[in-house]
């Protein structure tokens, strides 16, 4: 996807995030002590699958490791991204990111959430799919569904994303994940909806 623009991070406004910890693995961009990305990985990939009670061993413990280590570490040095979860209903599925990126307020408020939520994306092979979307918390933004060519042009992949904006805390929030298997997505999409639906915005 063609990022659109160089925003600026919020100073005086964040997220804060209460998704389904049955659902949701959360990638957080910086460790508590003593902790690091593979140990990170090895707890929650150890967790997921002795909570589903699916017969399960070493290697499939060790390819979900490494798919939470290579998210992880994608999300923070390839994407404009503050802070991510992980979808993750069951542990036999392909994990699949969603971002969050938290900027500073500029200019006019539509131009901005439009820009955000790629809701004229260049490289989307038709017009994207453009609606508003509402939650209590976050009040009303834009929602985009577009679909790119992959680089080899053998595939597509759906690209769902979310804006929304706080004049108080002048920080708009986007939320954003990518997929090249479509039905992934389709799955994923009623959790996507209902983690909107969670998020809030706090004085940073």
């Amino acid at each position: 996807m063609t990022e659109q623009l160089a925003p600026t991070a919020s100073q005086r406004g964040w997220i804060r995030v209460d998704f389904d910890q049955t659902v949701w693995i959360p990638c957080l961009p910086v460790f508590p002590s003593g902790a690091d990305r593979k140990s990170w990985s090895a707890l929650y990939a150890g967790h997921w699958w002795e909570a589903s009670g699916l017969e399960h061993g070493k290697r499939q413990i060790d390819a979900l490791r490494r798919s939470l280590e290579y998210l992880h570490e994608f999300a923070y040095s390839q994407l404009r991204c503050h802070m991510a979860v992980i979808h993750l209903p069951d542990p036999r599925l392909v994990p699949l990111l969603v971002g969050f990126g938290v900027w500073q307020a500029e200019g006019d408020r539509v131009t901005q959430l439009r820009l955000l939520a790629h809701a004229d994306e260049p490289d989307a092979i038709e017009p994207p799919i453009v609606e508003e979307c509402f939650t209590e918390k976050l009040g009303s933004g834009l929602k985009s569904l577009c679909y790119l060519r992959q680089p080899d042009e053998s595939m597509m992949s759906g690209s769902l994303n979310y804006a929304w904006r706080s004049e108080q805390l002048e920080t708009a929030v986007r939320m954003f994940t990518s997929c090249p298997d479509l039905s992934r997505l389709q799955r994923a999409t009623p959790d996507i909806e209902a983690l909107t639906q969670v998020i809030s915005f706090v004085p940073r």
